[in-house]
């Protein structure tokens, strides 16, 4: 009778969703924080980072109202110190920023009159 070598329906079924595993080497002290990342993101796909609180504090803002709603600006929420995510909206608000600084600026300047 053989014994040992590759048998057809023999060992467990694969736990992960998206296919082959490789061994890898990582800290000790980190191994389970890891492999829970990893676990969640196989399970879920995009994984959203994890922020202090879901609160925003609207206190130093002024809300505007446009056509009955209220809006929060994110150039506004850059202003006064919160972090946007993903960074592409981000990007998006900071570059409204300084399109509204220089457009700002070009207002403050006095004109010159030509004779």
């Amino acid at each position: 009778m053989p014994r040992g070598g590759a048998r057809p329906g023999a060992g467990g079924k694969p736990t992960w969703k998206n296919g082959k595993t490789k061994t890898i080497r990582v800290p000790v002290a980190l191994a389970d924080a890891i492999l829970a990342f990893a676990r969640d993101l196989d399970e879920h796909g995009i994984i959203e980072p994890v922020t202090a609180s879901k609160t925003i504090d609207l206190s130093q803002l002024i809300v505007p109202e446009i056509r009955g709603r209220r809006f929060v600006f994110l150039s506004d929420l850059l202003k006064v110190g919160y972090e946007i995510y993903p960074s592409k909206w981000d990007e998006v608000a900071r570059a409204e920023l300084k399109a509204t600084a220089k457009n700002s600026a070009n207002k403050s300047k006095p004109m010159r009159i030509l004779t």
